[in-house]
């Protein structure tokens, strides 16, 4: 049909050409458009084909035109077609959706694997005869394990084109129990002489153990409410993860803002366990446990910015970036213990009190989250999301720095948490955005 229409278009110019007197006439630059009176429209006189011919060739009758004629308006959409076909659908990527079809609400789910970043250890248990390390509790046996979680989202946009909005995020990790296990003539790094068991010095129970174990695990959560924006240009942020809804004049860049509230709590356990009398670990009268809760409660306001690039129509990058500094409520428990009781102090002003440590206090703690990753648009409604996260604390208690290694005496000075401690977890994501 184009085609038809574009050789229809072109005995009509040459009509309308042959009818315009003042083609003829005029000794300047010779021009295809009828000379505009006042009104604009072309003179009412038109020269027919005996003056142009000089024979006697039927007259043709006049032809009208205005600034708005359909001709024009042919020329003009054949111009159009032919300059987005040179495009190939590269320019304008991105551009606001008609009219009615934006959406303000979405909801996005994303699985994801992240590992952490050890801070530290220590060497739990050394051979009893040549003193080599042979139990550990530091970055080779207890780093770069990766964990499964994921993320919900939900938000609702407002303003104009969708640009604003209030948004709902929650993701955690579920990690299992990591451990280290190890058996032979062992003796404990960790000095338990301020203690009794059973009736004994506690030390006696880690010296000469035919088994020694480390086991650890965490558990981390985040919860935040955010209002966020996006600039007049687009953002990567609320609406702006589905389709192209947020007009941007052609750019390909977008820019966005949040802000709002943060909750994030952390939870680290710790348990070291000998026994002097056989290589498993069944619950005789010779195992010793040393244990340990830490949790970390961190309530606090955060900001952030992100920035966007459409690659193609479907595909858009993005990176976002929050940071925020939260008050950091933190509890701990600390016990030794066995099948025949609670160890208890033998020295000091804590004599004979059962070594059990709870304490809380408040911090302040940092935290900052980035993410750096893509969507594809599938089609107006869904998008899929894929990127790399690393989320960082600074301020938080965790079990490198509160084992105790001796001085199990000083029930007041253990029950001061160090929280001079990092948290860094980094890993992938993929999900899927569906709005409406």
């Amino acid at each position: 049909m184009r085609m038809q229409d574009a050789r229809g278009v072109v005995p009509v110019l040459m009509v309308a050409s042959l009818a315009t007197a003042g083609w003829c006439q005029d000794p300047r630059t010779p021009s295809l458009l009828p000379a505009w009176g006042s009104a604009g429209v072309a003179p009412a006189t038109a020269v027919g084909d005996s003056q142009w011919y000089g024979g006697d060739i039927s007259p043709v009758p006049p032809v009208q035109y205005t600034q708005s004629g359909s001709v024009g308006s042919g020329v003009s959409g054949l111009a159009d077609q032919y300059d987005a076909a040179m495009k190939g659908g590269y320019e304008g990527v991105c551009t606001t959706c008609s009219s009615g079809s934006c959406r303000n609400h979405y909801v996005y789910a994303s699985g994801l694997a992240m590992t952490h970043v050890k801070q530290g250890g220590f060497v739990a248990g050394v051979d009893s005869t040549t003193f080599d390390a042979e139990l550990f509790f530091c970055q080779r046996e207890f780093n770069n394990l990766w964990k499964g979680g994921f993320e919900l989202g939900t938000g609702w946009c407002f303003g104009g084109d969708n640009r604003a909005g209030i948004e709902l995020v929650y993701w955690g990790l579920y990690p299992g129990t990591d451990s280290a296990l190890v058996r032979g003539n062992l003796n404990s790094t960790i000095d338990f002489g301020d203690l009794d068991y059973n009736g004994s010095n506690a030390n006696t129970f880690v010296t000469g153990a035919d088994v020694m174990e480390v086991q650890w695990r965490y558990a981390f959560h985040s919860a935040e409410i955010n209002l966020f924006g996006n600039g007049a240009c687009g953002g990567p942020l609320g609406c702006g993860m589905t389709g192209c809804c947020l007009g941007n004049s052609g750019s390909p860049w977008g820019f966005g803002w949040v802000g709002g509230f943060r909750y994030i709590h952390l939870n680290e356990a710790f348990l070291f366990r000998a026994d002097t009398t056989d290589a498993v670990f069944n619950g005789d009268p010779t195992e010793l446990n040393y244990r340990m809760q830490l949790n970390n409660n961190l309530f606090g306001f955060q900001l952030g910015g992100g920035i966007s690039y459409c690659v193609t129509q479907r595909l858009t990058t993005y990176a976002i970036a929050k940071f925020g500094v939260y008050d950091n409520r933190v509890s701990q428990f600390q016990t030794v213990y066995g099948t025949q009781g609670t160890a208890t102090v033998n020295n000091g002003p804590n004599t004979n009190e059962p070594f059990i440590v709870r304490s809380t206090d408040d911090v302040l703690a940092g935290a900052g989250q980035f993410d750096l990753g893509g969507r594809w648009a599938v089609n107006d409604r869904w998008s899929v999301n894929f990127g790399y996260r690393v989320m960082a604390l600074a301020g938080v208690a965790i079990s490198e720095t509160n084992a105790v290694r001796s001085g199990f005496q000083n029930l007041e000075g253990i029950a001061s948490q160090q929280t001079t401690g990092s948290f860094i977890l980094h890993g992938g994501y993929l999900g899927a955005t569906y709005a409406w």
